[in-house]
């Protein structure tokens, strides 16, 4: 059953409650929910705008049982109703996504000529020189490419759990072997899957996070913050 906007989960609910969902219901996504899950996603912010996140969506069960053996046999690929596949495109940008970036840009009055040659300098020397802008270090372009496509994966992971519905984001594959399955170029990185669906049984307890004071400095590596709402 479709979750309507009005009985959609304020986000802090969502942040404090959500957990990695250990097994799932065979019940579907309709693709109403779906469509906004994906969307979402696809609204992330992007440096340059390149967007170079792709994903397979999975929802055959066929392909499911071809997934699950990609990724160390873990049940809940098979149960879940849906399964992304995110992937990064790390060549695009010199495969027609830039030209076709700016011609976005340009058909939505965004920027002039002056700032889309600026943008073809940068990102040509971004990806393609030894000393990239970035402190004068070579980038590493996987991670680029990692950074962006997870910032449009938790985004849809966000979106699903906002709509009801529970998620399992993993790690845990056999890169070769989801390329294989699944046609994916061997140029393109799979960065993570992610299942969606209904919960089976029981939600994870919260197994507790470092508090703020040991993870999160004020001004320089070290220093505590202090905020008047934690004091």
């Amino acid at each position: 059953m479709t979750v309507h906007d009005s009985a959609q989960k304020a986000f802090t609910e969502v942040v404090r409650d959500r957990r990695a969902t250990p097994n799932f219901l065979s019940d579907p996504v309709p693709d109403a929910d779906l469509e906004k899950i994906l969307a979402a996603g696809l609204k992330a912010p992007s440096a340059y705008n390149l967007q170079p996140w792709r994903f397979v969506v999975v929802r055959d069960l066929a392909n499911r049982m071809k997934l699950r053996v990609a990724a160390l046999n873990q049940p809940k690929i098979e149960e879940a109703p849906v399964v992304l596949i995110a992937c990064a495109g790390l060549a695009g940008w010199k495969e027609g996504d830039l030209e076709e970036v700016i011609a976005l840009a340009r058909a939505n009055g965004y920027g002039d000529e002056v700032r889309y040659a600026s943008w073809r300098r940068n990102v040509s020397s971004f990806f393609a020189s030894e000393a990239g802008p970035i402190g004068g270090i070579a980038p590493d372009v996987a991670v680029w490419g990692n950074r962006h496509t997870m910032i449009a994966f938790t985004t849809m992971m966000w979106m699903a759990e906002t709509l009801g519905y529970d998620t399992a984001p993993m790690e845990g594959f056999d890169e070769g072997k989801v390329k294989s399955a699944f046609s994916i170029p061997p140029e393109i990185r799979i960065v993570a899957l992610l299942a969606i669906g209904r919960r089976k049984g029981p939600d994870k307890l919260f197994a507790g996070r470092f508090p703020m004071s040991r993870t999160v400095f004020a001004e320089k590596w070290g220093d505590a913050i202090t905020l008047s709402s934690t004091s």
